[in-house]
């Protein structure tokens, strides 16, 4: 490659470098990261925005909630590790709920559009809030009361007076005054002299504000006491973990409504409390996941005024099993390298389990896996290099853990072989040149890998010395060669010591020789394949030339030496 082509690449990249740095990232604080307002208030925050790249650039701010969030000014220009600190603002809708919210701040560069975003948290407070709670559900018989307990608690920040009304029923008091987070209790009695279920709404209001509550009630009159409790099918088959679910039915069989509290020996209820009606039935589910073999006996019963229970039989037996497949296609690294594994782990069973996972070689991303039937996931095996150059099997085993069984597994292979290595040699390793005279080294460069290589070269000594090529490439198992030059100037005597380095993938290698001007080298060095030293040039004929003008020939006579070895080895 001639030097116009060299300088015409040297002038693409430095064009392509000063683009890529035409855009600069931004880092975004807040302070403060949280804060709170009122409704019908505002909060304010500090955001610093700083040009953390190598550019001047321009940033657009925005936040994600711009009906609430203000931010001024809403663009900045910053130089390269410039920053500015700008206002932002909360202020909260009126039909905002009390709470806690986050909103997003971000800066977007103009130049690259790339986007930088920082989170904000604020605090919504209400001045005026109250709440009414009451039990949801009562029975009485015919003719009896049913008395709720009503509790009414000012959750706002200001003392208030507030009415308490319902639909249905007498209240032991229509208003009570409240301090801010006060709590006041009632009572309300409700009756009826026939059957009924009736719904009806106990309302708290605030007498000078916004604040309300609304708290659903209901009431059921009944006839009391007798019953009988069914449980269907009476048996069932299913595999351990798995879900089975039995029909549970209370029968009020008596003149009086009854409350049954219902209770299991095994699984769960989805309701364990039933109002039943006299001459009604209500019915629930009984969900039994068994996590035992063999065949057991549920008990179901129901306890009112009146007392049933009911029995029934399970068979459960051991319905897991699992298939793993890893990767079946060998790998093979170098040993800076790491590579990964994946496996498909499948529940084939019947029920929702867990599998203990575990590798041969390398590590796991997880070691155990929850899957439902028919379910499958992903895993990976984790493995590298630093296992040793050679084949090694790579096994994954599942094992499903409620019984300890069944236990799957599943294999690949791993190659790790030595991928980037370097054998340099510097020849001579010690030189010698007169005064304004050359000395040229040879550099050998083996590849020993098993892949190809490109190295950087460079050296280190004074600077009338230089490394030609400064990269080259160099294929697996193959050798390629470099030189130093080193052209002693005039007036330089003594002894000079210069490092060749070579740089490539995952090796760097150096070595060190030595350059002895006007003196002899006490052992003879001689390349095998007739390597150039100070003494070619020391064979140049010298002009008989004295004084500054004899040594300017000199020079020029060493000066074309060189030029003659680069271009016989270029």
């Amino acid at each position: 490659m001639n030097l116009h082509n060299k300088l015409g690449l040297l002038t693409a990249a430095l064009v392509l470098i000063s683009g890529l740095v035409s855009a600069s990232p931004a880092a975004l604080n807040l302070f403060p990261e949280s804060s709170s307002a009122r409704i019908d208030s505002f909060t304010s925050y500090e955001l610093e925005v700083e040009n953390t790249g190598p550019a001047k650039d321009v940033y657009e701010l925005s936040s994600s909630s711009p009906a609430e969030v203000t931010i001024a000014p809403q663009k900045t220009e910053l130089e390269p590790g410039e920053s500015e600190t700008v206002n932002v603002w909360f202020n909260p809708r009126t039909d905002r709920d009390e709470g806690t919210y986050t909103f997003q701040l971000t800066a977007e560069s103009r130049a690259s559009g790339d986007r930088f975003s920082e989170t904000g948290n604020v605090e919504v407070i209400k001045d005026h809030q109250v709440e009414v709670s009451a039990e949801e559900s009562k029975t009485a018989c015919l003719g009896q009361k049913a008395v709720y307990t009503v509790e009414v608690e000012n959750t706002g920040i200001q003392p208030e007076e507030f009415s308490v009304t319902s639909d249905f029923g007498e209240l032991s008091r229509n208003s009570v005054n409240l301090e801010d987070g006060e709590t006041a209790e009632l009572t309300l009695e409700v009756s009826s002299d026939s059957p009924a279920e009736r719904n009806f709404q106990v309302v708290t209001a605030s007498k000078t504000s916004y604040a309300q509550d609304i708290q659903n009630v209901q009431f059921n009159a009944e006839e009391c006491w007798n019953s009988e409790v069914s449980v269907t099918p009476e048996s069932q088959e299913t595999a351990a973990g798995t879900q089975t679910e039995y029909e549970v039915t209370a029968r009020n069989l008596g003149t009086k409504a009854d409350e049954f509290t219902l209770e299991t020996t095994e699984g769960k209820l989805l309701e364990t409390s039933l109002d039943v009606p006299a001459g009604a039935t209500r019915s629930t589910t009984l969900v039994v996941r068994p996590g035992e073999l063999g065949s057991r006996e549920i008990t179901v019963s129901a306890t009112g005024t009146s007392e049933s229970s009911n029995t029934v039989s399970l068979n459960s037996y051991n319905g897991m099993d699992s298939e793993i497949n890893l990767e079946r296609e060998a790998r093979t690294i170098c040993e800076d390298e790491s590579t990964t594994f994946t496996a498909e782990v499948e529940n084939t069973g019947e029920a929702l389990e867990s599998f203990n996972l575990e590798a041969s070689t390398g590590e796991l991303q997880t070691s155990e896996v929850e899957l439902a039937p028919g379910e499958s996931q992903e895993v990976e095996v984790n493995t590298s290099g630093d296992l040793g150059i050679g084949k090694h099997e790579v096994g994954l085993t599942a094992t499903a853990t409620t019984f300890g069984e069944p236990v799957k597994s599943s294999a690949s292979t791993l190659t790790v072989e030595n991928c980037w290595d370097l054998d340099m040699q510097v020849i001579p390793e010690v030189a010698s040149a007169g005064e304004n005279k050359s000395a040229i080294y040879k550099i050998r460069l083996n590849n020993t890998g098993t892949e190809e290589n490109t190295y950087e070269l460079s050296k280190e000594g004074p600077e009338w010395t230089s490394v030609k090529p400064e990269e080259v490439t160099v294929p697996a198992g193959e050798t390629e060669t470099a030189y130093i030059y080193a052209g002693v100037p005039f007036q330089k005597k003594g002894e000079v010591k210069i490092t060749a380095k070579a740089n490539g993938t995952e090796v760097e290698k150096s070595k060190k020789v030595k350059l002895l001007i006007e003196k002899d080298v006490e052992e003879s060095i001689e390349d095998e394949r007739n390597e150039l030293t100070g003494g070619f040039f020391d064979q140049v004929p010298s002009p008989n030339l004295e004084g500054e003008t004899g040594k300017v020939g000199i020079a020029m006579t060493a000066g074309a030496a060189i030029t003659a070895a680069v271009l016989f080895f270029f």
